[in-house]
């Protein structure tokens, strides 16, 4: 069984630093730039790139008001077809480095990275990257989907640090 990939304390504190980077960056559909233009997909990935859990990002073609009409989640297949997470058990609670799915239309199509103390980054339409805290009923009544990151086997680095290297 992979443990959690943000597990220690440093590696908490590294994601909240590059994290924290990211807020105010503005709203772009299908946008992965920080400080250019993110939306709420590019910006899950483009911490989850910085921070060494994924390499790449390539998520296919996607609109931006799917989850209004789509019977199914692209968001929540995509996590759900990937080694790198696990989907959490109902009742587990939400852990930093964990992708939220919530649900604001018909399906869950929004997303967001849990950090410390119940905050959560995410990227609203029109908006820009910004913090939210999960004791909001709004946001945790939507959550639908959880997904942790995994550490890759055999490995005993954590993260990435903001310079680029691997954090142990």
């Amino acid at each position: 069984m992979s443990k959690p990939f943000f597990n220690t304390p440093e590696s908490i504190r590294l994601l909240d630093m590059e994290a924290h980077d990211w807020v105010g960056t503005p709203f772009a559909p299908r946008g992965r730039l920080k400080h250019v233009g993110v939306d709420c997909v590019g910006l899950v990935a483009g911490i989850y790139v910085a921070m060494g859990v994924i390499k790449k990002f390539e998520p296919g073609p996607y609109a931006l008001d799917e989850g209004q009409h789509a019977k199914t989640s692209k968001v929540e297949a995509w996590f759900s077809g990937r080694r790198e997470f696990e989907k959490c058990s109902a009742g587990v609670p939400p852990a930093p480095g964990d992708t939220l799915i919530f649900n604001l239309a018909r399906v869950g199509h929004h997303v967001g990275l849990v950090l410390e103390n119940r905050d959560v980054i995410h990227a609203m339409y029109r908006r820009i990257a910004m913090v939210s805290s999960l004791d909001e009923s709004f946001y945790a009544s939507a959550i639908v989907g959880i997904y942790r990151p995994l550490q890759p086997e055999g490995t005993m680095a954590c993260c990435r640090s903001s310079a680029g290297g691997r954090a142990t």
